[in-house]
């Protein structure tokens, strides 16, 4: 029987580089299950980079990896706040079971973890936790990519 799940975000190396972050945000668009793949403009759409004067900013915890996200925009911290939010939704969603951790294209994939949001001054911060704490390294290692790839370049995927 094929995996299903595994099978949803396979369009590139550049994708699952992002895939903690960008597939998460589904969960802003819609408060419906959604089965298909969202396209590239609903993933702009949802993404919290695109939300004006915003900056992410990783940083190490004791057993995982924070990313706070803040706008100096102070008229667009809820929608700030809300994008994040569903961030960490659907990242549960899809990287709260097992699975993940190995390389695909040359770019780690975030381990299987969980996360929560907690809002702070201007925006939200999102914590993840490894489920396996073995797996602690990869994780902050991941997400210290991924941020740094949305710090320069947004939610664009592979040659956008």
């Amino acid at each position: 029987m094929t995996n299903t799940k595994s099978n949803l975000f396979k369009p590139g190396a550049a994708f699952l580089l992002l895939l903690p972050v960008l597939v998460t945000l589904s969960a802003c668009f819609q408060s419906g299950h959604r089965t298909e793949r969202p396209d590239r403009d609903e993933m702009m759409a949802m993404c919290p980079m695109t939300v004006l004067g915003t900056q992410v900013y990783p940083a190490d915890t004791a057993n995982g990896e924070a990313l706070t996200f803040t706008t100096t925009a102070s008229d667009q911290v809820a929608e700030l706040r809300m994008r994040v939010h569903g961030m960490a939704n659907m990242h549960n969603q899809h990287h709260g079971g097992m699975g993940g951790g190995h390389r695909m294209g040359g770019m780690m994939k975030s381990p299987p973890s969980r996360a929560w949001v907690e809002d702070v001054e201007n925006g939200a911060r999102i914590s993840m936790t490894p489920n396996d704490s073995a797996d602690l390294q990869k994780l902050q290692s991941a997400v210290r990519m991924h941020a740094a790839h949305l710090q320069q370049h947004g939610c664009r995927m592979g040659n956008d």
